[in-house]
């Protein structure tokens, strides 16, 4: 039981064009992947954006309500020492504006972590979106592959050697 050069390219061939498949089926889902992750990571990036935001917002409220306790016991402090209004009325403005230095200062640095933040997510769903385009990419790669693969295959051994008939040992001696 032997089987032609013919039978034999089109099995390769077939094969050839399967494993196309396959690797193209799995280019595929490794470029879903990637963008699977990317896209969590994005929302980590995301999620710390805002809590570095909210951060900031809680770190102001406190040093608010520390700079209100501060005023009310320099305030209490100046009038027992008895300290004229003018001195006071610097040394309370002296206060306040570093205290609105200091809130300014904690803004900033949550709106920058909020930025550095986005940015980190626009970037994960960048790299995964690239990540899936180069997956796709592969995939027709791995099936020209095949295809090329398999026309390869029939060219040289689908035409006139197609007539051609392998001998197997079972042809030649029979059953064992």
């Amino acid at each position: 039981m032997g089987f032609s050069a013919g039978t034999l390219a089109a099995i390769s061939a077939a094969t050839a064009v399967a494993g196309g498949v396959v690797q193209a089926s799995a280019s595929k889902q490794q470029g879903k992947s990637a963008q699977a992750l990317a896209n969590y990571n994005a929302e980590i990036a995301k999620n710390d954006a805002i809590a570095a935001r909210q951060s900031a917002a809680f770190e102001a409220t406190k040093l608010e309500r520390a700079g209100k306790k501060f005023r009310g016991t320099t305030r209490a402090a100046m009038a027992a020492t008895g300290g004229e209004l003018l001195d006071m009325g610097d040394v309370r403005d002296a206060n306040d504006e570093e205290l609105v230095l200091d809130l300014l200062a904690i803004k900033y640095g949550g709106e920058t972590g909020y930025r550095a933040g986005q940015q980190r997510a626009d970037v994960s769903r960048f790299e995964g979106s690239v990540a899936k385009q180069r997956a796709g990419s592969a995939a027709t790669g791995s099936l020209l592959t095949g295809l090329s693969s398999a026309a390869n295959t029939m060219g040289k051994y689908g035409g006139s050697v197609a007539k051609t008939k392998v001998e197997s040992p079972y042809d030649k001696y029979g059953p064992f």
